[in-house]
């Protein structure tokens, strides 16, 4: 797959952009990988060129600033850096009651989650509609229904997958597939395992290593699924939320959810 067009993965730098990064250079794609500063980025790129004779580049850049989006783009041009897969991943969230949350905390959210990646897609859109191109965006499975003590982050994410399935209407013959990856529980992180272990034996069942969503992500993506749960578990739960009453869905996850802030 080595034709000197690249996969961008935005957030690469940990978690799940980090094991998509490595599930795309694994099957010979190059890449262009973005993170924050100070996440030892270019050596993790260094790391998979070498390991899989890809080409990568690295930018590190803080997308939530107001010219981050379009300073990354144009890095990217200016490398002659020809984009064929677009990765939005880069997110954060935040949970807990709506009024413990900083305006800092708020802003960052939908900065990240919502601006950079609607103008990343906006920028970008030129140049994939050249290739027979994929757009991924990265929401969630609980975008699926309004979560009490996750309210903004859960929000972002279902105008992630909102605006994804507007574009898919609308790229509709052209040569652009869009797929979303909504997972469940991940383990990126200490603090996410902590919490994940103390929320009983389903929850731990269900949450699933980076490289597992990852590997079930580019697969469904190359299969050309347009949305994509991956994990058996996960996606039984989310069809039977589905046939849930939505009060009563959001009664179990606000006990769920409470009890966990309250830690």
């Amino acid at each position: 797959m080595n034709n000197g067009q690249f996969a961008l993965v935005t957030g690469s730098g940990r978690g799940i952009g980090r094991a998509l990064a490595h599930e795309l250079a694994m099957r010979g794609y190059n890449l262009a990988m973005q993170s924050l500063p100070g996440e030892s980025l270019a050596d993790y790129a260094h790391q998979l060129s070498d390991t899989y004779g890809v080409m990568t580049w690295s930018y590190e850049t803080d997308l939530t600033s107001d010219d981050g989006p379009v300073r990354l783009y144009n890095a990217v041009v200016n490398d002659g850096v020809k984009i064929s897969i677009l990765v939005n991943n880069a997110g954060i969230g935040n949970e807990g009651p709506l009024e413990s949350y900083s305006e800092e905390t708020i802003n960052k959210i939908i900065l990240l989650n919502i601006r950079a990646l609607t103008i990343l897609t906006y920028l970008f859109t030129p140049e994939l509609k050249k290739h027979n191109s994929f757009l991924l965006n990265v929401s969630s499975v609980g975008s699926f229904m309004p979560t009490p003590y996750k309210s903004v982050y859960l929000a972002s994410k279902t105008y992630i997958y909102y605006f994804s399935k507007a574009l898919e209407a609308e790229f509709r013959g052209s040569s652009v597939r869009v797929c979303i990856l909504a997972p469940g529980g991940v383990l990126t992180n200490s603090r996410i395992c902590e919490k994940i272990a103390c929320l009983g034996w389903l929850p731990r069942k269900s949450t699933l290593e980076p490289y597992v969503v990852a590997s079930k992500c580019i697969n469904g993506m190359l299969r050309g699924r347009s949305v994509i749960i991956p994990g058996s578990l996960t996606t039984l739960l989310f069809c039977f939320g589905q046939v849930l009453p939505v009060g009563i869905a959001q009664s179990i996850a606000r006990k769920i959810y409470r009890n966990d802030s309250a830690d």
